[in-house]
This record gives C-alpha cells, structure tokens and sequence, in this order.
C-alpha cells in the first residue's frame, strides 16, 4: 500500500497537534518549503493549550496523545488538509510580493 503525499501531510500535521513530533523535527525535501512550513503552522494551531487534551476543531476529549493523533487522522482529515491548503496558499502569495 502506497501513501499519497495527502496521506503524509495530514499525518505529520496530526503527529505535531498531538505532541508526538516536535515542529522544527519536520522537514520534507519533496514539498515546497512555504508547503512545510504550512504544515507546521496547522500542527501548532491544532496543539491543546492545556496538559488535558481536547480537540482543537471539534471540542472532544479528553484525549491521550495518541488517541488526539487517531482522532484527527480518522475524523479531521479532510478539514485539516483544508487548513494546510488554505495556509500555503496564504504563503505563496505573500511570498510573491
């Protein structure tokens, strides 16, 4: 079975949410640098603010950190390949200016 670049980006977004990798330990040579740097962005959005861990988007929980990632890969994909979507976007045209 093959993951997509969709697949690795909604992954490593929900691994930095969820505490289990740390933003500045992400880096991808195939995705475009304003695209990785998205992906950051989101991950550290999507963080709990507190040491009890509820979803940022949903307000479910409490959560262990790995059932934060499980939760936002099985129920958020498509919403947090949305979000990275909207911030590389952002990016690239800041960038162009």
């Amino acid at each position: 079975m093959r993951i997509g670049f969709e697949e690795k980006i909604v992954d490593a977004v929900a691994r930095i949410a969820a505490g289990l990798l740390e933003p500045e330990d992400y880096s991808v040579t195939l995705l475009a640098d304003h695209v990785v740097d998205s992906i950051r962005i989101v991950g550290t959005r999507l963080r709990p603010r507190s040491s009890t861990i509820y979803c940022a988007l949903c307000g479910r929980g409490p959560f262990t950190r790995k059932g934060y990632y499980l939760h936002l890969v099985r129920v958020h994909y498509s919403e947090i390949l949305h979000l990275v979507r909207e911030e590389a976007e952002r990016a690239g045209r800041a960038s162009k200016l």
